[in-house]
C-alpha cells in the first residue's frame, strides 16, 4: 500500500506539471505589466499577457493547443519530458488535465524580455493542486518559456519545465522554494545591437553550444554568460536551484567543474533567432571523467534565451534539468532513455 500510494504521489505531480505551466502564464498577467525589468517592448507584455489570461480560462487543451507553434518543443518536468510538435504536446497534456479537480497558485517570481518578434519569460511557480481521486498537495517548478510572434499573434515555440534535484539523493524536490527576488532588470543597450544574417546567426549559436558545453573550467564556462549582470539561471541541483548575477553563476557551477575530458553528444536541439536575439532548447548525452579516474555518464536538458554583443553569443535566460520518473521520484539521467523515446515515434 505504501508503494501504492507513493507511485499515486508521484502521478499526481505529474499531472499537474501541465497546470502549473497554464496557471503560471496566467498569474504573470498582474505582474508584468508594470514590472519596471519586463521588457522595453510594453505591446509585447500586453499581447502575451492577453494570452496568457485565456490560456488559464479554458479547461482542455482542445482549447489550449491553438497558443502552441505547430512546430513547438516542450521539456515536460516529467518523464518522458520531450513533445515535438502541436499533436504530441496535446496528447501529452490532455490526459494529464483530466485528472485535475482544481487548483490555485502563485507566482512567486517572473522576469520578461522581449525583442521584436521574440519573448522569453522565467518563472517560479508555487502553487496548490487537487486531484479527482481527492489527494492534495504543493509544488513548486521553474519554467523558460519562449515565444514568436507570427502572423501577429504570439505563439509558444520552445517551453522547459522542471523541479531541481537532491544531488545527494537524486530525488527531484517538488517544492523547492527559491527566494522570492523580483524581476530582472535588462541592461537595455545589450539588447539594442544590429542583427546579422539567420543563417549565420544558427551556424554562430551551433558554435556557441558545442563549444560551451565542452567548458574544461570555470573561467571557460563563464565567457558564455553575460555580458552583463543581468543574467538568471534556473539550476539542475537544489539549493538553491537558481543564480542570478555573474557572481552567483560562477560561484554555483565553481564546485562542480571537478572533471576532465568532457565528452558530449546533442540529442536533439531547436533554434529560433532574428539574428540578434535568439532561444535555443536541447538535450544532451555527457560524459565526464573526474579526477580520480572514474566516469560518469548522463542526459541534462537545456534551454537559454541568448543575445549577440560585440560579435559573440551570450546566454541571459537559462535553465538546466533532468526529467523526473513520475512513479519514483527520481531524477531520470540515462541518455538511452531519451533515445529510446525518439526511436518509437
Amino acid at each position: 500500500m505504501k508503494s501504492e500510494a507513493n507511485s499515486m504521489n508521484q502521478y499526481a505531480r505529474m499531472i499537474m506539471c501541465v497546470l502549473a505551466t497554464i496557471l503560471a502564464t496566467a498569474a504573470s498577467v498582474a505582474e508584468t505589466a508594470e514590472a519596471p525589468g519586463a521588457t522595453t517592448d510594453v505591446n509585447a507584455v500586453k499581447d502575451i499577457t492577453a494570452i496568457e489570461r485565456e490560456l488559464a480560462q479554458q479547461p482542455s487543451m482542445k482549447n489550449l493547443i491553438q497558443y502552441y507553434a505547430h512546430n513547438a518543443v516542450v521539456l515536460d518536468a516529467y518523464a518522458p519530458g520531450y513533445y515535438r510538435g502541436s499533436k504530441e504536446i496535446y496528447a501529452g497534456f490532455e490526459q494529464q488535465f483530466e485528472q485535475s479537480a482544481g487548483f490555485t497558485g502563485q507566482i512567486a517570481d517572473l522576469s520578461i524580455v522581449s525583442h521584436g518578434e521574440l519573448a522569453c519569460a522565467a518563472l517560479q511557480v508555487r502553487f496548490h493542486f487537487k486531484m479527482k481521486s481527492g489527494q492534495a498537495g504543493d509544488l513548486t517548478f521553474r519554467q523558460l518559456d519562449a515565444y514568436r510572434r507570427t502572423g501577429g499573434k504570439w505563439l509558444i515555440v520552445q517551453q522547459h519545465i522542471s523541479q531541481p534535484v537532491d544531488p545527494k539523493s537524486g530525488m527531484g524536490i517538488a517544492d523547492a522554494r527559491m527566494p522570492v527576488r523580483g524581476p530582472q532588470k535588462w541592461i537595455a543597450k545589450s539588447l539594442a545591437e544590429p542583427a546579422v544574417d539567420i543563417a549565420q546567426a544558427r551556424k554562430e549559436i551551433v558554435r556557441w553550444l558545442a563549444t560551451g558545453v565542452l567548458s574544461p573550467d570555470t573561467d571557460t564556462l563563464m565567457k558564455y554568460y553575460g555580458p552583463g549582470d543581468d543574467v538568471i539561471v534556473y539550476d539542475v541541483q537544489y539549493p538553491p536551484g537558481e543564480f542570478r548575477g555573474l557572481a552567483e553563476v560562477r560561484a554555483g557551477f565553481a564546485p562542480v567543474m571537478n572533471f576532465t575530458n568532457p565528452k558530449v553528444k546533442i540529442l536533439a536541439l531547436d533554434i529560433d533567432t532574428d539574428g540578434a536575439f535568439a532561444v535555443q532548447i536541447d538535450v544532451q548525452d555527457i560524459t565526464l571523467t573526474r579526477k580520480d579516474g572514474t566516469q560518469r555518464n548522463f542526459m541534462l536538458r537545456q534551454s537559454d534565451c541568448m543575445r549577440r554583443v560585440g560579435g559573440k553569443w551570450y546566454s541571459m535566460l537559462e535553465e538546466i534539468s533532468m526529467p523526473m520518473d513520475p512513479k519514483t521520484g527520481k531524477a531520470v539521467s540515462d541518455p538511452a532513455s531519451f533515445t529510446a523515446r525518439t526511436a518509437r515515434r
